[in-house]
């Protein structure tokens, strides 16, 4: 059930990266074919541009943890043992659930607390809720991660700084 969702997840964070990637290139070529080509602007592309740079951040950070490829300080982890290691992992892992869900929670918050008062967007005039409606997705998907992140931990045996470097350097190859 676990691996299914996460799958699930995985394939999903692709599409919706890919579709947000191709529409902030398309519409900042067209943007610059307009003003350079036809001396003209869009007057919307602007907005539909850098709201798409923020859900693809937002989607971008489940995918961080996902891939552990947030940035951190590993001088705890260079010198504990595997067995200290294992719960500096969890307890990390633990503070990302409650990040994450403060996150959902405060992003959901905002959503709703938007959507009642009818706010527009200044360019395209669409409802600005929608805007702040990935801050709450994304720190389900946080949450969602770290989970499985803990699992992951919980059920692998711990190795050393030493067996994880070598691990890395016989990737690299």
């Amino acid at each position: 059930m676990l691996e299914a969702l996460n799958k699930l997840i995985d394939r999903l964070e692709k599409v919706v990266m890919v579709a947000f990637m191709s529409i902030a290139t398309i519409i900042t070529t067209f943007q610059v074919i307009y003003r350079y080509g036809f001396n003209s602007s869009l007057s919307w592309a602007e907005e539909v541009v850098i709201y798409s740079i923020v859900c693809m951040s937002f989607v971008g950070a489940s995918m961080g943890v996902r891939h552990g490829a947030h940035i951190s300080v590993d001088v705890l982890n260079a010198f504990a043992p595997p067995a200290v290691n294992r719960w500096l992992h969890l307890l990390t892992a633990a503070l990302g659930i409650v990040f994450a869900a403060s996150m959902a929670y405060l992003g959901f918050q905002l959503f709703s607390l938007t959507l009642d008062r009818g706010m527009l967007s200044p360019a395209m005039r669409m409802p600005m809720a929608w805007v702040y409606l990935p801050i709450g997705l994304s720190g389900v998907l946080l949450i969602i991660r770290y989970c499985w992140l803990i699992r992951e931990v919980w059920h692998k045996p711990p190795v050393s700084m030493a067996e994880e470097l070598a691990a890395e350097k016989d990737n690299l190859v």
